[in-house]
């Protein structure tokens, strides 16, 4: 509805187009009354000034105000004489909205201004509405598909949205992708109000259809109300929950150039060539798999009678984040395959004990268990200890003696020096042959061997980890050759179909075009049979008329008549009427009489004024008998005419039928084939899935072993040094010295 400069509404008023407000924009102070607007700055294209979005029925500008509140400007392009109206009433609904009882800050302030942008002189209304800052919902499934918590969050704050507008009696008319917007904190917002439902509206009629591809195939126009959206949010509701599910759904379902999620409108109409639900209703996950036979059970029913959207048991359980490596560089996914840390405290045999105890399970056992001997010491003297002693106390004490008394024989020091080697070697021989010593000495080999029999954990954790990061690597790459074959699948299953229906068209267009003209052709044929009856009546009555009645006429004699005769001439049926042709120079006319066969005959004797009187005799008798004639056919030629109608209508019909069911027969043949292809793919994926956790559970049950075997490596290189500390006190040379003078 437009104004006029005064105010008035102006009806029927053809609307600006997109460039025309492009045009006025240039200059807010001049095309606007609103105070924010009016001193406000339009957001401007590089080159077209004013940047609009168009829409279908008004575009739409950014302004921002002085104070930098940002507005979203509609400038409708097509009248309507409801526009103000139903503008007015859903901004007085939204404005009495309590933020604190919605689930989310969804709706989205609006104010109609009738005086909102002045093109050309009139005044045009235009809707005012604060800028969503938000991610459109495919954009930011795009972005966010893999990240399931955030997909689930989003699911449950959609069923929140919808739920809030079940409790308050709204519904938005348009309930898709394009009007849903995710904000910077994950909340969503509802945009787009031209078909939105309140209280006010109750008993009028939708004022669109919402988009095609969220819409039950049952909706007509009639269905508006609080109950429209109800179909639309089990769609949407069902397509977040399956991503979640299975974000390969996505790469398989969903069309970057298509309008819709997972499913859209062929999906709706002929669910059983349906790739789609048949991956839906046969997906692995039974959560999953029930909330799609739900929704699929809503294509029937009319929409109206669409149950408000539910989400009890919908959800799959929500996975936990990866939790954060430990300080000590643990990877999270080792949690429950490492031992609890076990201490040791070094040079101390009792918890070196201890530990052996809780080692043994690794193989350790015998080495840890001798290391609690390590440092006991020597047991008990033996006699090749004592003699060892005092072989060494002698070569030891003899050339002090002899130095004292000055006795020292020449060249005894080189014999002396012998005699000292000779008893070192000799304790040094005695030592390493007692028994607690080999022990510990064996038992210090025991544990080099075992440390050397480790692999070393670092190289292996390296290892180990190249192979995870390989085989996720390489199952993503299969998944998405996988997924691209289902999505191909899909396409092809498209394209087959189509190909299928326009076969199907050109095969029985023709056939159409006859059955429509059946009708008008059995007319046609009742005209032309009910014609023909009155031709042969009338030809009946002139063949009653002898040509010896025109004696009567004028100028009409015996020997005219005669002649008539002689030239075939008997009946009034035997001639149609009179050709004249000129002949001579004094412009005579000759006169031929015409047969029913086409011949004319040229009577002697009848010439241009018989030959009128001959031919009005006949057109008098023509026109008494067409009185008589019959105005219709009996009821013997109807029926007939029209059996014979029907039959060719029933052929026609069932050869259509014909057409119709074998392209059927195509069509499921083509969905059976691919759906097979689907199933296997789908097998294979599920295969290829399985494969992959259980290489990849292994290599994590390779890294928990070897993230205890490191922790055996680490204890064991503890315990050496331990025991080789105790050794090395308990059995070195001082201490034997020691234990050969006092047996301790």
């Amino acid at each position: 509805m437009a104004l006029s400069r005064p105010g008035g509404p102006v009806s029927g008023r053809r609307f600006p187009t997109g460039a025309n407000y492009v045009e006025a924009l240039q200059n807010p102070t001049l095309c606007f009354e609103d105070p924010d607007l009016k001193h406000g700055t339009v957001q401007q294209s590089p080159v077209l000034g004013p940047k609009a979005i168009s829409g279908n029925f008004a575009s739409v500008f950014s302004v921002t105000a002085p104070g930098g509140q940002r507005y979203a400007l509609k400038c409708f392009t097509r009248d309507s004489s409801t526009l103000e109206a139903r503008y007015q009433a859903i901004s007085r609904e939204l404005a009495v909205l309590r933020p604190a009882e919605l689930s989310q800050p969804w709706p989205v302030g609006i104010e109609y201004l009738p005086r909102g942008v002045l093109v050309a002189g009139e005044w045009y209304p235009a809707l005012k509405m604060a800028w969503v800052e938000g991610t459109s919902l495919i954009t930011w499934i795009d972005r966010n598909v893999r990240d399931t918590p955030a997909v689930l969050r989003t699911a449950k704050r959609f069923a929140a949205l919808v739920a809030d507008l079940e409790k308050l009696g709204l519904a938005h008319g348009d309930l898709q992708h394009g009007n849903l917007l995710v904000a910077a904190d994950g909340t969503l917002r509802l945009v787009d109000y031209d078909g939105m439902y309140v209280p006010a509206f109750k008993g009028q009629g939708a004022t669109e259809s919402g988009h095609r591809n969220y819409q039950s195939p049952t909706r007509t126009s009639a269905d508006f109300g609080p109950d429209m959206d109800r179909f639309s949010a089990w769609i949407i509701y069902l397509a977040l929950v399956a991503i979640a599910t299975d974000p390969g759904i996505w790469d398989q379902l969903h069309d970057d150039e298509g309008e819709f999620l997972i499913l859209k409108e062929d999906d709706f109409k002929e669910p059983q060539s349906s790739l789609a639900w048949s991956l839906l209703l046969t997906h692995p996950d039974p959560a999953l798999r029930a909330l799609a036979a739900q929704t699929h059970g809503l294509l029937s029913p009319a929409a109206h009678a669409v149950p408000a959207l539910s989400t009890a048991g919908a959800l799959p359980a929500q996975q936990q984040p990866p939790a954060a490596a430990p300080a000590g560089g643990t990877p999270s996914w080792l949690a429950g395959h490492i031992p609890p840390p076990r201490t040791a405290p070094a040079g101390s045999s009792g918890s070196a004990t201890t530990t052996a105890g809780a080692t043994g399970a690794t193989g350790a056992t015998g080495a840890t268990g001798a290391t609690g001997a390590t440092g006991t010491g020597f047991a008990r003297r033996r006699a090749a200890d004592v003699l060892a002693g005092l072989l060494a106390l002698t070569g030891a004490a003899t050339p002090g003696i002899l130095t004292a008394v000055s006795a020292l024989p020449t060249g005894y020091t080189t014999a002396q020096m012998g005699a000292l080697i000779v008893s070192g070697g000799a304790l040094h021989a005695t030592r390493r042959s007692r028994p607690e010593a080999k022990a510990s000495k064996s038992r210090l080999k025991a544990l080099r061997q075992q440390i050397g029999a480790l692999e070393d954990p670092k190289a292996a954790a390296e290892k180990i980890h190249r192979e995870i990061e390989e085989l996720a690597l390489a199952g993503a790459s299969r998944g998405t050759q996988l997924n691209q074959q289902i999505k191909s699948l899909q396409t092809e299953l498209r394209d087959e179909q189509a190909r299928i229906t326009s076969a199907l068209n050109k095969a029985t267009s023709g056939l159409k075009n006859t059955l429509s003209t059946l009708s008008n052709r059995e007319q046609k044929q009742r005209e032309a049979a009910l014609a023909t009856a009155v031709r042969t009546h009338v030809q009946g009555k002139l063949r009653l008329a002898s040509i010896q009645n025109v004696k009567k006429l004028s100028n009409m004699g015996a020997g005219t008549v005669t002649a008539l005769t002689v030239a075939g001439i008997h009946t009034a049926a035997d001639f149609t009427g009179v050709r004249y042709v000129q002949s001579g120079r004094y412009a005579n006319r000759d006169a031929y009489l015409m047969r029913p066969n086409g011949q004319q005959v040229k009577v002697p004797g009848v010439g241009e004024v018989r030959a009128s009187a001959l031919e009005s005799w006949r057109t008098s008798l023509e026109q008494q008998a067409r009185k008589s004639a019959p105005t219709s056919l009996s009821t013997k030629e109807r029926t007939a005419i029209r059996q014979q109608f029907a039959a060719r209508k029933k052929q026609l019909e069932a050869e259509i039928a014909k057409a119709e069911r074998a392209a059927v027969q195509k069509r499921d043949q083509v969905q059976q084939r691919l759906a097979t292809r689907q199933q296997q793919v789908n097998r294979e994926k599920q295969q290829h899935l399985a494969l992959e956790q259980q290489q990849r559970a292994a290599l994590l049950q390779r890294q928990a072993q070897l993230a205890d075997a490191s922790v055996t490596r680490n204890l064991l290189v503890r315990q050496l040094a331990t025991a080789d500390t105790d050794h090395r006190r308990a059995f070195g040379f001082l201490r034997y010295l020691r234990f050969i003078a006092t047996g301790h």
